[in-house]
């Protein structure tokens, strides 16, 4: 690690996470995240703000992860949409209300009853899942390292159907970095 590096890094984890907010042009704070994550590869600071399960209510746009590096000082996030959204309108960093997270579990209990899919744990969930709501059903995409998989869910029964798996190949070369995390 170069000494600007160990500089920062010796700052420690919640000051970092603090640092890489102040840079953000929204008002965003931890709570709106799932998880966070602080790594270095030596020569830059990266942290990393996500929520693995992105819930969007019918035509609705939200920023649900962040990626912050410090020393350049550069953000960057992407909305994710769910059907037409007014240009005048600018999306909003995500954050879950009781509503979304009693249709997120609706879904998620779904999942873990059908045969067609693997089981979902929320506490542990590592991959990502995007839920788009839809009029009468949830329209579900999980992607892993290695399968994406999109389903229909009926929003009265919970019953999934429509459900397509597709094997994913990885890259054909590996990112030269290595990250270090920091705790």
């Amino acid at each position: 690690m170069n000494k600007e590096v160990t500089a920062i890094v010796s700052l420690g984890k919640d000051s970092l996470v603090q640092m890489a907010l102040e840079l953000v042009d929204e008002k965003v704070g931890v709570e709106y995240f799932a998880k966070i994550r602080v790594m270095t590869d030596g020569r830059e600071v990266y942290v990393s703000f996500q929520n693995p399960v992105k819930y969007l209510p019918m035509n609705s746009a939200y920023y649900f992860d962040l990626n912050v590096s410090l020393l350049d000082q550069v953000t960057s996030y992407g909305a994710v949409t769910n059907g037409i959204v007014r240009a005048e309108e600018k999306p909003r960093f995500y954050q879950q209300t009781q509503e979304t997270k009693e249709n997120i579990q609706f879904v998620v209990d779904a999942i873990n009853r059908s045969d067609a899919t693997g089981t979902i744990n929320l506490a542990d969930f590592k991959n990502e899942m995007t839920i788009r709501e839809q009029k009468q059903y949830y329209d579900i995409t999980v992607i892993s390292a290695f399968q994406e998989s999109s389903y229909k869910i009926e929003k009265t029964s919970g019953k999934l159907y429509n459900v397509e798996h597709a094997q994913l190949v990885p890259p054909p070369f590996e990112d030269e970095r290595v990250l270090m995390e920091i705790n």
